[in-house]
């Protein structure tokens, strides 16, 4: 095996702050073709509504626009400062989560473009925790009957607090 080279691994840049995050449910963004629960997750300040309706009504837009997949019809969004990651559960194969990021500058939504998640990143280390606790929540529904009742448990499944 080979000796690690410890002084060339994991070096981060000198002025990164590592800040933990708050995260909460922001309700429903409910299309004919698919339902995403939306969350807020921050630092300091949770954002302000107008923001939030800005991202939902962002969604809603281009869900009816066929730019983002419904595929199975449920997943969540994880809108932060600067970024909103739109994450779906597969219909073909409903054990894989499929992902699109928008970047905005920071704080102005308005200026949000749908990139590339290979230049992205597909979610920070904070968004893994939403993660977590979705893929907790949908596999107790791909466990379950997947009903209607099943499906609105899921739907009213969120997490929040501190990440």
């Amino acid at each position: 095996m080979s000796e690690i080279d410890y002084n060339s691994i994991g070096n981060l840049r000198d002025d990164y702050q590592h800040q933990p995050r708050v995260v909460e449910p922001k309700g429903l963004v409910v299309t004919p073709n698919l339902v995403l629960k939306l969350y807020s997750m921050f630092k300091d300040l949770p954002p302000e509504k107008r923001t939030v309706a800005e991202a939902k009504k962002i969604l809603k837009k281009d869900i009816t626009r066929e730019v983002l997949d419904p595929l199975s019809g449920m997943g969540f969004a994880i809108l932060s400062e600067d970024m909103l990651n739109v994450s779906r559960w597969d219909d073909e194969y409903p054990i894989v989560l499929k992902n699109d990021i928008y970047c905005f500058d920071k704080g102005n939504i308005k200026s949000a473009e749908l990139v590339d998640v290979r230049d992205a990143g597909s979610y920070c280390v904070w968004e893994l925790g939403i993660v977590n606790h979705e893929r907790d929540a949908w596999m107790r529904f791909l466990n379950s009957g997947r009903g209607k009742s099943e499906k609105q448990r899921y739907l009213d499944d969120f997490i929040r607090g501190a990440l």
